[in-house]
């Protein structure tokens, strides 16, 4: 049995592993789910997220950063994890993540009855958001002048997912980073990665 990569159409989670496992040329099965009927997902992943990595024996590994985490150690490649730069590197690991949870929050936030809705909390999301992705734009020499490696995948999945669920407004005020996602998304691990 080969390793089964449990994931959904539009996550930027599971967009983040699966462009790390092309990157990384890994031998991996996708199944895309639904997470909320995949009710066979709660005896490997008892929290029932994707992405889930089923393992050849059977065991499982959850969370986006420990799969991607999980690729780079077996791929034999050169790592996306560069030491020279690591404490960094990880920083904007976390950054990027933290766009794509606070674009998931907002997401949640909005599909929720109309009653039940906090525009406040929607308003809060969406500042957070922009002051992040501001912020990378200082970043952008450190994300951009070197080989690939994590930060990139990372940051790429997160402005994407951010123009897909909420808008590309930030492309006007970071140009340097909008030349770079740009120049970004043409790589064939994104293209192949786009959700439908």
């Amino acid at each position: 049995m080969s390793m089964i990569l449990y994931n959904g159409p539009t996550s930027p989670f599971g967009r983040t592993v699966k462009v790390t496992m092309l990157e990384l040329a890994l031998p991996v099965e996708e199944k895309a789910i639904d997470v909320y009927t995949a009710e066979f997902l709660d005896q490997k992943n008892p929290l029932r997220q994707i992405p889930t990595l089923e393992l050849a024996d059977g065991r499982a590994i959850a969370d986006s950063r420990i799969i991607c985490r999980y690729f780079d150690s077996i791929s034999g490649h050169e790592t996306l994890y560069p030491k020279a730069d690591y404490w960094d590197l990880e920083t904007r690991i976390s950054l990027a993540i933290g766009i794509m949870e606070l674009g998931l929050q907002r997401r949640m936030e909005i599909v929720r009855p109309e009653s039940e809705k906090s525009p406040g909390f929607i308003r809060k999301q969406e500042t957070r958001i922009d002051r992040s992705i501001d912020y990378l734009e200082t970043l952008i020499d450190k994300i951009a002048a070197k080989t690939l490696a994590m930060d990139q995948i990372v940051t790429a999945c997160a402005l994407a997912y951010t123009d897909f669920r909420y808008n590309d407004g930030w492309r006007k005020r970071c140009p340097n980073l909008d030349r770079w996602s740009r120049d970004f998304a043409r790589r064939p691990s994104m293209v192949a990665s786009q959700p439908g």
